[in-house]
């Protein structure tokens, strides 16, 4: 693997995380970087040095953390999505269609990237 996919891939997986912070605990995307930052045992500027493209390199140790925290991210958030869509599954005939049908795309998602993530392909 060579390094600038290594980066490029942990930006992107970082970028996924804190928008996931930031979408379920709210505040700015700063704040989501620092609690994401915190959960991972790194300083804020590990990640702010990453999403611009300013980190000077990304030892193992630290793609792992970040991968086993993006797979564990995505899991729960995979579970937390298949839980509320067989809620909404349940009630029958949904009076908003469109809000199940918007689920069932965010679980797809939420699953291609944990597929991915795991090296498993998807369908």
């Amino acid at each position: 693997m060579s390094a600038t996919f290594a980066i490029d891939g942990a930006r992107l997986v970082a970028d996924g995380i804190e928008r996931r912070e930031q979408r379920r605990y709210g505040g700015s995307r700063e704040d989501a970087r620092k609690r994401v930052a915190r959960k991972l045992g790194w300083s804020p500027g590990t990640l702010y040095n990453l999403a611009r493209d300013r980190l000077k390199r990304l030892d193992g140790d630290l793609r792992r953390q970040l991968a086993t925290y993006a797979i564990d991210d995505l899991e729960n958030e995979i579970a937390s999505l298949t839980a509320e869509l067989a809620a909404a599954r349940r009630l029958g005939a949904s009076e908003d269609p469109a809000l199940v049908r918007k689920v069932s795309a965010v679980l797809a998602e939420a699953q291609a990237l944990h597929a991915q993530m795991c090296g498993a392909p998807h369908a």
